[in-house]
């Protein structure tokens, strides 16, 4: 076998350490794809040849390069989500062993590896570079012909990403490589791209090791979730918080949470990291109701996973162990790639008492029909309008329209930066519903926030000197 020559290390045993690390989450030494589904999944959708590849991905080095080149390839279906909503898992499956199949009979000598949710690796020789890159292109004129399962007649599209092999000393550095290859290829809309010093030259690496440390962290305890309040106009009081992911690493602080939560999209791991987000703030409103404070907890939803039914059944059957009411928020373009199959998630979420909240309204291209058929609860405009409100004389304009528009939807409002006193005060005085921003609080971990609700002098503070004091600067 190819991959068997990489290297002179037995194969782990089922009862080896190294099997029960983890509990079933992926490890440091586990390649990309490890890193983004559970092993149970795993194992489910894995062939007899799996083992070959949990070699490559042993902290070793080559000991035996083959003579002549070897390259190590993955293949990836594309728009693989909406495939299987069509045809269903069972189906799905079995392409995916049909395609692994025909790369053996397309490349003599191919060694497969694990079959991934949407991926399937593999190792071959060829006597060049371009003698690969030809060999991959028949291969993806095989596996791109027509299938027949099951009475369904399927054309797959798929993308490949492929690495040399004498290119690397470091086995897992071998796989992120051909992983980076990948992407690179479906970002470039093109069928079959080499680990190349282009592609391996735009932090490509480095992203796709945060990515794999990502389930360790999960298990470790690096990621956390901080909920910042908002503040009900009319009541003065914390009625909702909106939870949002930090991740602290030993040794190099905080990772910018939009480039783990860009990385969790591409790989898709944001699946199983949004189900964690889930999980754990049902069970810190629950710590939260005990403490005395029965607020709502909102959600980020990543558009990516708003038509996907099998998340959003996952996300239905978290949502019944809640013991308060949970929202989603959402963005307003979230629905444009799959409508139809996001707007049916949306109601079954509104239909199971899940409230629904159409984020960063106004930072997008905004669309009033889209609007329109959202079910949604709530509209919370984005602060590059609330914070200029002081300072300009077209957002408050927008700010008040907008909240005009969403009143006639019979949606409620919530303002996002309010970072003043004065921003908090005209924003009440424009009939705003919710406010949240750093003035209010920003966001805090779990312990502090039940600090922060049950601490009334703040509260006496967010009350502010009332509507009057600001209602000339409105013209009212």
């Amino acid at each position: 076998m190819v991959l068997s020559a990489l290297h002179e290390e037995q194969r782990h045993s089922s009862n080896s350490p190294h099997a029960k690390e983890g509990e079933g989450l992926a490890t440091p030494g586990d390649g990309v794809l490890a890193a983004t589904q559970p092993l149970a999944q795993w194992q489910a959708s894995t062939s007899m040849h799996a083992t070959v590849f949990d070699e490559l991905r042993d902290e070793t080095r080559y000991a035996h390069v083959p003579a002549g080149p070897t390259f190590v390839a993955l293949v990836e279906v594309e728009r693989f989500a909406a495939l299987r909503r069509s045809i269903g898992y069972q189906i799905t499956n079995q392409l995916l062993e049909t395609l692994a199949s025909r790369i053996e009979v397309a490349i003599p000598g191919a060694d497969r590896g694990r079959i991934g949710r949407t991926t399937i690796e593999f190792a071959f020789h060829a006597d060049s570079l371009e003698a690969a890159h030809a060999c991959l292109q028949g291969l993806v004129a095989a596996l791109e012909a027509r299938l027949l399962i099951d009475e369904f007649s399927v054309y797959p599209s798929v993308s490949i990403g492929f690495a040399d092999a004498g290119q690397s000393s470091i086995l897992d550095e071998l796989v992120d490589q051909a992983a980076a290859a990948l992407s690179a290829a479906q970002k470039e809309r093109s069928k079959i791209r080499f680990a190349d010093s282009a592609v391996l030259s735009q932090n490509s690496l480095a992203d796709l090791e945060l990515i794999r440390a990502l389930p360790r962290a999960l298990a470790e305890g690096e990621i956390s979730l901080h909920y910042q309040p908002k503040l009900h106009a009319r009541t003065n009081m914390i009625t909702s918080v909106e939870a949002l992911i930090r991740w602290i690493r030993p040794g190099s602080g905080l990772v910018p949470t939009d480039r783990f939560i860009a990385l969790a999209e591409e790989t898709g791991a944001i699946r199983e990291l949004s189900e964690w987000v889930i999980t754990r703030a049902i069970e810190d409103q629950q710590r939260l109701i005990e403490r005395g404070h029965p607020v709502e907890v909102y959600v980020n939803i990543s558009g990516q996973l708003l038509p996907d039914y099998d998340f959003a059944t996952t996300a239905l059957a978290l949502a019944r162990q809640a013991s308060g009411r949970l929202g989603f928020e959402i963005t307003e373009t979230a629905v444009i790639g799959d409508p139809d199959a996001a707007l049916a998630n949306l109601r079954a979420f509104t239909d199971a008492g899940i409230r629904i909240a159409i984020d960063d309204y106004g930072s997008g291209l905004s669309s009033l029909a889209y609007l329109k058929q959202l079910p949604a609860h709530e509209l919370k405009i984005d602060r590059m309008f609330v914070s200029g409100l002081t300072n300009s004389n077209r957002d408050p304009l927008l700010v008040r329209s907008s909240i005009e528009l969403a009143h006639a939807l019979e949606m409620e409002v919530t303002a996002e930066g309010v970072d003043t006193a004065m921003s908090l005060s005209l924003l009440r005085i424009m009939g705003c519903d919710l406010l949240q921003g750093y003035f209010i609080s920003p966001p805090l971990p779990l312990p502090q926030l039940s600090e922060f609700l049950s601490d009334e002098v703040q509260l006496e503070r967010l009350a502010g000197p009332g509507e009057g004091h600001w209602s000339l600067a409105l013209g009212a």
